[in-house]
């Protein structure tokens, strides 16, 4: 079993059924055999850009240990599912206890300059 993350982005006017998009789609998880390691609502969030003539939407995050196919039939039921803005799906790191705090960490720590690493630069002619 692989650690995958699905993030997916709910239709404002739907945003009262969550919890009934997130069951549903743990049946699906749970039905190929998978395991749902934790939900994040991360609630009503600008969009970059509009999709479907909206600009905001309810953001949801999933974790989940599953197999492939149990991927595939997860991003088959977000197609067919209205009220699915976007989704995307990735191969999470196993040690990353949540990808939140992964990010956060970047980006807090300054990056090492080529100096400090102890690395030499060629200068470019």
């Amino acid at each position: 079993m692989t650690l995958y993350e699905t993030l997916f982005v709910v239709h404002p006017e739907r945003g009262t059924r969550i919890k009934e998009f997130v069951e549903r789609f743990k049946k699906v998880i749970e039905g190929q055999n998978g395991t749902l390691a934790q939900v994040d609502e991360w609630g009503m969030r600008d969009l970059a850009y509009r999709i479907e003539k909206q600009s905001k939407g309810h953001y949801v995050l999933l974790r989940y240990n599953a197999s492939g196919r149990a991927v595939e039939e997860l991003e088959r039921n977000l197609k067919l599912t209205d009220g699915i803005l976007r989704y995307l799906t990735v191969r999470a790191q196993e040690n990353a206890s949540t990808s939140a705090a992964v990010v956060k960490g970047h980006a807090d720590q300054p990056r090492p300059t080529a100096e400090a690493e102890g690395t030499k630069t060629e200068p470019v002619a």
